[in-house]
């Protein structure tokens, strides 16, 4: 197994994870617990391969992210009070998707030798359509659109992955320093309330 593959099952787990959390905080049943863990962990990689054309879609040739994620279905489903006790685990787990999902996302637009920009543009669909499904499904307006400069974290770590890759670093160092760069980034955004500039309310009664 390469480390892409490994990472990417690791990203898989834990968006699967956070759909899960957000269902059961939801009060969702098994099925309601099962689809937002599936839907959250190969949303973003399954709008990837449709917009590269690469069907059937990834999770169909391999089975194996199907069953991760409802691996980490049943596991919310079952020891969800001791998950909910770590404080933000919620947080912590999507941003080490988001780190994960990135940087596969980049990494496979540019074995289809997709442009840079295009491969931080899928980098950045990879690691987001997940959490916005799994949001809009939770009946919430999706983090991405929001709060925590999610989206400029995702465009940050895959720039810094074609960077990387264009200098010919190794391809395994590349994806660990981007991922681990979006996963602090993301945390450091949340610990310090880093957001964007809202429109204000009182101006749009005006």
């Amino acid at each position: 197994m390469t480390l892409l593959s490994l990472l990417d099952m690791i990203g898989t787990f834990a968006f699967a994870l956070t759909g899960a959390l957000v269902a059961v905080r939801k009060e969702m049943d098994l099925y309601g617990i099962l689809l937002l863990s599936f839907v959250t962990a190969i949303g973003g990689g399954t709008t990837r391969d449709l917009l590269l054309g690469n069907t059937p879609v990834f999770f169909l040739n391999q089975p194996s992210y199907f069953y991760i994620s409802l691996l980490a279905g049943f596991c919310t489903f079952l020891f969800h009070k001791e998950l909910f006790k770590i404080n933000s685990i919620i947080l912590i787990l999507d941003a080490l998707g988001l780190g994960l999902f990135v940087c596969v996302g980049v990494s496979i637009a540019l074995s289809a030798h997709i442009s840079f920009t295009g491969a931080v543009i899928l980098g950045v669909v990879t690691g987001t359509v997940g959490g916005i499904i799994r949001d809009l499904l939770a009946g919430e307006i999706p983090t991405v659109l929001v709060k925590d400069f999610y989206a400029l974290i995702c465009v940050v770590g895959g720039i810094l992955y074609v960077y990387l890759h264009h200098l010919n670093v190794p391809h395994d160092i590349t994806l660990l320093v981007s991922a681990s760069v979006i996963f602090f980034l993301r945390l450091a955004a949340i610990k310090l309330k880093w957001n964007f500039v809202k429109a204000s309310r009182s101006s749009l009664l005006q």
